[in-house]
Order: structure tokens, then sequence, then C-alpha cells
């Protein structure tokens, strides 16, 4: 009897914690399987002749915990990306670098009602995504599988309707198993091959540094943004790359307006420069320039536009990289869904991002809600190199150039939800390329001038603490 009681008490008492505890904090259990099985003949470059299209699935599977109390909030996220078959059935998973922790941060607030009465003051320190305004120059770059994250602390600041932040970053490499105990050199370049991301840079920086200021008010949003990444100084004897101290600072400033003149109109545009070096240590001078806008009429949108950033001229190498670089945003939302630019394949010449001669992107986007659930979207766009190119490869000094248009791409998608939590999508895209593409794409014999790619992509995103809804 007396164990019956206890065990009573016992349980009586947790009761009253988890709901004491549920009244003052939030947790959050959500969850999402994302299978996208790809058609690739001609995905992000144009495909030799006698190329065999490739066909394969990829999955995400992804966990998140959140928990938020009235002075701090935290959030975990671990993820396994795969392609179907990588590994047999049979046996353990031998690649090691499926599973990993995508997020992983707390967010300690600063603010209250009494003695800093200010809406949100935070500091948020830990793995994280780090979005801004249109994931132009920074956003987790969702559509590949893997996404992308930054080992950041951020300080945060809002207060009706401004907003300023600050982040910091400092890569470090580790011993075999602890932390170096001497020395501060940091190897960027990954072990495996260049990972896909906006810039194809193929080196993660040493350290970062940012700040970013915004308004938003009835008829939109200003913001401003002033980025700083530095990158380990390398020197290369007989082909051989090694790291030496210091670093190269590439700082990129600009700003930003998205404006909501009326329900039926949005425009936006934006401007950035970038200086001081690249990642060579090579004097650098660049800019991107960008405006649009969107008309809605009933349910459709239409949303012509054009995207600018600067290159260098091919034909004749100077010792100024005028190559923009896109930071760490999401390529695959702005420069076409076959991320031909700005992406993990190569846009330059003989491999060379340094001499990448730019882009200019003229684009009109479409949109079709059919139903809340069903929406169709048609992209068009029209690339321009946006400086000389080099007839010849092997020319680096040719004083003879090839034409600047680049190729048509033409991008459709149908988005459908099925339930609340359960999407399929849908998209095939085809660029019609030019000889001038084939000579910035790896350039190889009997190249063909179109490609193509498909996809149907099957998301599951479950809230596992939501209340059952019958009949939903």
């Amino acid at each position: 009897m007396k164990g019956k009681l206890l065990q009573k008490l016992l349980l009586s008492g947790m009761g009253v914690v988890i709901i004491h505890t549920s009244s003052l904090a939030q947790v959050s259990l959500t969850g999402q399987i994302r299978t996208r099985t790809e058609l690739r003949d001609g995905q992000g470059t144009l495909p030799a002749k006698d190329a065999k299209a490739s066909f394969f699935t990829t999955q995400r599977t992804r966990l998140n915990l959140g928990y938020a109390a009235e002075r701090f909030r935290f959030l975990t996220s671990v993820q396994e990306v795969r392609v179907w078959g990588s590994d047999q059935s049979t046996i353990s998973n031998l690649e090691g670098s499926k599973f990993f922790l995508h997020q992983a941060w707390g967010e300690l607030i600063l603010s209250d009602s009494v003695t800093i009465k200010v809406d949100n003051l935070s500091v948020k320190a830990g793995r994280q995504e780090i979005i801004y305004d249109d994931s132009r120059l920074l956003g987790n770059l969702d559509w590949l599988q893997q996404a992308r994250r930054h080992d950041a602390v951020v300080i945060r600041f809002s207060h009706k309707g401004w907003i300023a932040d600050a982040g910091f970053a400092f890569n470090q490499n580790h011993g075999q198993d602890t932390p170096n105990k001497s020395g501060s050199l940091y190897n960027g370049i990954p072990t495996a091959p260049v990972v896909p991301g906006t810039n194809g840079i193929g080196m993660l920086y040493k350290s970062m540094q940012y700040g970013y200021f915004a308004r938003t008010g009835k008829l939109g949003k200003a913001s401003l943004l002033f980025f700083k990444d530095d990158f380990q100084k390398t020197t290369t004897v007989e082909n051989t790359t090694t790291f030496v101290p210091g670093v190269n600072s590439r700082v990129t400033v600009g700003a930003a307006v998205f404006a909501t003149p009326s329900e039926h109109i949005k425009l936006t545009s934006a401007a950035y420069y970038q200086g001081n070096q690249d990642k060579l240590g090579n004097p650098l001078e660049a800019y991107n320039v960008t405006a649009a806008a969107a008309f809605k009429v009933y349910k459709f949108t239409t949303n012509p536009g054009f995207d600018f950033l600067s290159g260098n001229n091919t034909a004749r190498q100077g010792k100024v990289n005028r190559r923009f670089d896109p930071l760490y945003g999401t390529p695959h939302k702005f420069w076409g869904m076959m991320d031909y630019f700005y992406a993990a394949d190569q846009f330059g010449v003989d491999g060379s991002l340094s001499r990448s001669p730019g882009l200019l992107d003229i684009y009109l986007k479409n949109t079709f809600a059919a139903k809340e659930n069903l929406v169709f979207t048609l992209d068009l766009h029209e690339f321009y190199a946006g400086n000389k190119v080099a007839a010849a490869t092997e020319g680096a000094t040719a004083e003879k150039t090839a034409a600047g248009r680049l190729g048509t791409e033409i991008d459709f998608v149908v988005n459908y939800n099925i339930l609340k939590n359960v999407n399929i999508e849908a998209g095939y895209a085809t660029m019609l390329g030019t000889t001038t593409l084939d000579l910035l794409k790896a350039p190889a014999a009997n190249k063909q001038n179109t490609g193509q790619w498909a996809y149907l992509m099957l998301n599951f995103a479950p809230d596992f603490l939501a209340k059952a809804n019958p009949g939903k």
C-alpha cells in the first residue's frame, strides 16, 4: 500500500511540474523528410553530346527540438542527408559524413519590461542559420539538401520597427582529438570535393564580422549591410599550396529597399559594393545592382526585373579582381533553377573564378495561384556576360572576344499542398545556351547547346506536439 501511495504522489508531482513548466515555457518538436528525385541532363553546365542523363534520389531527414522560456531560447537540429543506395542495405554507413548537426544554439534574452524596455535585446550563440532580407547575400540555402549554417555569435536588437544586429565568427581547425594547443593557421579548404555554395569559393572564411540595420514601416523595409570575411593567407610553390600567417579581408557594403506602395504592387531594389581583397589577396573592386517589380492581378502575379553582377574582362586579365561574389546566400532563388551561375559548377575561364566575366540577368517571373494549395510558376531568364569574354580559353590576353549573350533559361514549377504538413513539388527547366556560355562552363569537345533538368520532390514536415485535429 505504501508503495502504491508513493507512486501516486510521484506521478501527481510530475504532473504538477509539467503543467507548471508548460505555463512558463514552450517546447517544440518538429521533423522533416524531404525526398527529391532528379533527372539531370545539363544541370549546372552544358552536357557533352555523348553524355548520358543521370537519375537519382536524395533525401533529407531532419529533427528539430526547440525550447522557449521567458529569458532564453534553445534550438537543436540534427539531420541526415543521403543519396538513395549510396551504402549497402546490409552494412553500416561507411561514409561517416551524412549525419551531422545542422543547428545548435542558445539565445539569452537581455530585455525585459523593467530595466531594458525594448522589444528584444538578445545574444544568440552556436551553430545557426543566418538569414536577412530576401536571402540574396545571407541565407540558409534551404534548396540544397544539407542547407547552410554558421558557427557564430549574433547580438540582436529590435524595437518599434528598428532592427540592429551584429554577428561574429572565428573558425579554427582541431587536432586529432582536441583543439590545437598552439598556432592559429586555418585550413578552410574542404577535404571532400568542393561543397556547393553561392560563391563556389572552395575556402571557408577564417573569421567574419557583420552589422545589419533595418527600418520597417507601413510601406515596407529599408536595410543596410556591412559584412567582412577574412581568409587565411596562402602561398603556392610548385603547385603546392600552404597556409601562412595573416588574412586577406573582403568587405561588402550596401543597401536594399523593399517597398509595398499598394496591395497589388511590390518594388525591390538593392546595390552592394565589394572591395579590399579577394581570398587570394588580389585587389578587389566589384558591385551588384538589382531592381524588380511585382504586379498582382487576381490570382496572377508577374515579376519583371534585372540583376547585374560585375566581372572581369577575361580577354585582358588585369591586376584588380572585379568579380562580385554574392557571399553566402541562395543562388537557386535568383539566377535560374539550373544553377549555372554562382553555384558549385565553375563560371569562369579555365576554371578560374577570379576570371569570371560577371552576369546580367534580365528576367520575368510569373506566378499563378490556382487554389490556396496549388501554385504554378513560370520563370524566364535572359543571361548576358557582365564583361568581355575571350574567344578562346587559352587566350587570357587574346584581343578577340566572344558575343556577350549566354543563353535563355526557362523554369516551370508546380507546387501542391496535399495536407497541412505534406507537400509535393515538380519542376522542369531547360537552358538554351550559346557557344559563349560553353567557353565559361568547363568547355569540352562536342558540347550540346541545350541542357535540361527535371525533379519531383515530396516533403513531410510534421509537428509532433500539435493537437490532433480529426478530419484534417
